[in-house]
């Protein structure tokens, strides 16, 4: 047999394991009230052996964290990202704020599942804190590019801006207006949108909308 042939094989074959334990993974956050995340019952679940889980992702933490980032490059990250390199930084931030909002929404139960975890594990809180930390950079940077551009409203600092588009941005902002406020998706996020434009541009960009 070919060895480029048997090569394929182990790398399919291996590709298909780890897609089955991540699978695994999310039905133990997402199939029961009870928060619990045990490598035993994923591995079993996942008809693999937990030393399997090891050798692949490293640590249950390690699991964790390519759980969370397997949910956030699914839900559209390429999207948030393309988005916010935009070189108009209104554009930036709408576009961003948007492909964000259909993030959330797209997998919207399990970052909850992963949220509540993060507050009494400390496995998932490593993830979700990098996501955090990374975000507020990013926050930064956008509150820094629309005052270089003449956008932000009188008075507001660069640091006051990147605190309040961090809020705003965040997955609690959302998760508040489709799980208590009862809003869809669109709903939210106009809403989020219209929040965003007055907290820190100026009132003649208020009703920008840059898709």
């Amino acid at each position: 047999m070919p060895r480029g042939y048997v090569q394929l094989v182990r790398a399919q074959t291996a590709a298909r394991t780890r897609a089955e334990i991540l699978e695994a993974a999310r039905n133990a956050l997402l199939g029961s009230d009870r928060l619990e995340f045990k490598v035993g019952d994923i591995a079993t679940n996942a008809g693999v052996a937990r030393s399997t889980i090891y050798a692949i992702f490293g640590s249950r933490a390690g699991l964790l964290a390519t759980l969370a980032d397997d949910a956030l490059h699914s839900g559209g990250l390429e999207d948030v990202l393309t988005a916010f390199a935009q070189p108009d930084a209104i554009a930036a931030l709408e576009g961003s704020l948007r492909a964000s909002c259909r993030m959330y929404g797209a997998g919207h139960r399990l970052f909850r599942r992963l949220l509540a975890l993060s507050e009494v594990d400390p496995d998932a809180a490593a993830p979700i804190a990098r996501s955090e930390a990374d975000r507020a950079a990013g926050m930064t940077v956008l509150a820094a590019r629309l005052a270089e551009q003449g956008r932000l409203r009188d008075g507001l600092s660069i640091e006051h801006a990147a605190d309040a588009l961090s809020l705003v941005t965040s997955f609690l902002a959302f998760d508040e207006l489709l799980s208590r406020r009862r809003l869809d998706v669109d709903a939210a996020t106009e809403l989020l949108l219209g929040i965003a434009r007055r907290a820190v541009l100026a009132p003649a960009h208020w009703g920008t909308t840059r898709g």
